[in-house]
C-alpha cells in the first residue's frame, strides 16, 4: 500500500514538473537562444555593469552594489517569466480555452512559476559570477551567495503571483511586469538603500520582496549574524504569496466573466 502510494506521489510530481517544463517551452516569448540569451544573460550582466560602474564613480564600493544588481537580475527573471506564462495565453488566444479547463488556476498558476523560479536562480548566479570576474572582487562567497539569491526568487515568486494575475485582465502583457521590476529598483532596497528612500515610503519598502535579503546582504558584509532578516523576508515572500493567490483566484473569475460577455 505504501509503494502504490509513494508511486502515485512520484508520477504526481512528474506531471507537475512535465506540465511545468511544457508551459515555459510552449508560452515563453523568449525561448529561443538568441532571445534567452539576450534577455536572460546580457541584458542583466549589462544592467549590472551600469549600476555597479556608477557607484564606484561616486566613491561606493562595488561589493553591494554587484551584489543587489545580480539578486535584481534573479528577481525580475522571475516577474517578467511568471505575467508572460500567464499572459501569452491571451497573446496566443488561448486565454479562453486556460480559463474553461477543468483545473485548478491557483496551482496551474504556481506550477508554471517553477521554470521561472530556476531560471531566475541561474540569471542571477550568472550575473554575479561574471561581474565579480568582471571588477576582480568577490564580495561575499558564492555558496553565501546562492543562498541569498535563493531565498530572493522564493520571495519574489509570491509577487509574481500577483503579476500573474494582473496579466489575466491587462492586454497590455508588459504594463505589469514593467512596473513591478521599477518597484523592485526603487522600494527593495537593492538599487536604492532604505535609507536613502522619502520617510514615507520606508513601510513601503520593508514589505517588498529583497528587502530583508539587502539587510542580510548589510551584516554578512559588516561580518554580522544575518540569519534574522532572512527569516522575515520569508514572512514576506509568504504574504505575497497568499495575497497572489486570493488576486488570482479573483482575476480568473473577473476574466472568466469578460470573456463570457465577449469582451477581452
Amino acid at each position: 500500500m505504501q509503494t502504490r502510494t509513494t508511486a502515485t506521489e512520484g508520477g504526481a510530481v512528474r506531471a507537475a514538473l512535465r506540465g511545468a517544463a511544457l508551459s515555459y517551452r510552449a508560452l515563453f516569448t523568449w525561448f529561443n537562444p538568441l532571445g534567452y540569451l539576450s534577455s536572460r544573460i546580457v541584458r542583466p550582466i549589462g544592467m549590472a555593469i551600469a549600476f555597479t560602474s556608477l557607484a564606484t564613480h561616486y566613491g561606493a564600493g562595488a561589493g553591494r552594489m554587484l551584489i543587489a544588481s545580480s539578486l535584481l537580475a534573479g528577481a525580475g527573471a522571475v516577474v517578467y517569466g511568471m505575467a508572460l506564462a500567464v499572459g501569452n495565453e491571451r497573446s496566443f488566444d488561448t486565454l479562453g480555452v486556460w480559463l474553461a479547463s477543468p483545473q485548478n488556476k491557483i496551482a496551474a498558476t504556481c506550477q508554471r512559476a517553477l521554470p521561472h523560479v530556476v531560471d531566475g536562480f541561474v540569471g542571477g548566479l550568472c550575473t554575479y559570477l561574471v561581474c565579480s570576474l568582471l571588477y576582480t572582487t568577490l564580495p561575499i562567497s558564492i555558496p553565501a551567495y546562492a543562498a541569498l539569491l535563493a531565498v530572493g526568487v522564493l520571495t519574489t515568486a509570491g509577487f509574481g503571483l500577483s503579476i500573474a494575475a494582473l496579466a489575466l485582465l491587462l492586454k497590455d502583457l508588459f504594463v505589469g511586469p514593467n512596473t513591478a521590476e521599477l518597484v523592485l529598483m526603487v522600494l527593495s532596497g537593492t538599487l536604492v538603500p532604505q535609507d536613502r528612500l522619502p520617510g514615507f515610503l520606508v513601510p513601503l519598502s520593508t514589505a517588498m520582496p529583497l528587502s530583508h535579503v539587502m539587510d542580510a546582504v548589510d551584516n554578512l558584509l559588516a561580518e554580522r549574524a544575518y540569519g534574522a532578516p532572512l527569516m522575515t523576508e520569508l514572512v514576506i515572500g509568504t504574504a505575497w504569496a497568499l495575497a497572489g493567490v486570493v488576486f488570482v483566484h479573483l482575476a480568473a473569475r473577473r476574466a472568466t466573466a469578460r470573456l463570457a460577455l465577449g469582451t477581452s
